[in-house]
């Protein structure tokens, strides 16, 4: 089943999906899917090098610039902050307390 998340989760998932070079290629997106919506959002956060969407002339397509995407200093940051609130491993928020 699907799940609907907030712009705030997809911006951690897509910040954690760079770091780890997730992404082996570009991708052509449907411009009303999720991840488009995402990096459309943070475009000019400052938080990546490198990711663009390049928009398809008479088509509801973009192509995402995600192979060669890399964080910033500021990316860094702010993937640290939102693995407090969405990280799914227990070490991450315990490390914060001790």
């Amino acid at each position: 089943m699907a799940e609907n998340v907030s712009t705030e989760q997809a911006i951690y998932q897509l910040l954690n999906d760079v770091k780890r070079n997730y992404f082996t290629s570009n991708r052509q997106l449907n411009k009303q899917s999720k991840l488009y919506q995402t990096i459309e959002e943070v475009t000019d956060k400052g938080w990546f090098n490198d990711l663009s969407l390049e928009e398809i002339t008479n088509y509801s397509l973009a192509t995402a610039t995600l192979k060669s995407a890399t964080l910033t200093k500021s990316g860094e940051k702010k993937l640290d902050e939102l693995k407090k609130i969405y990280s799914k491993d227990p070490d991450v928020n315990s490390k914060e307390e001790n």
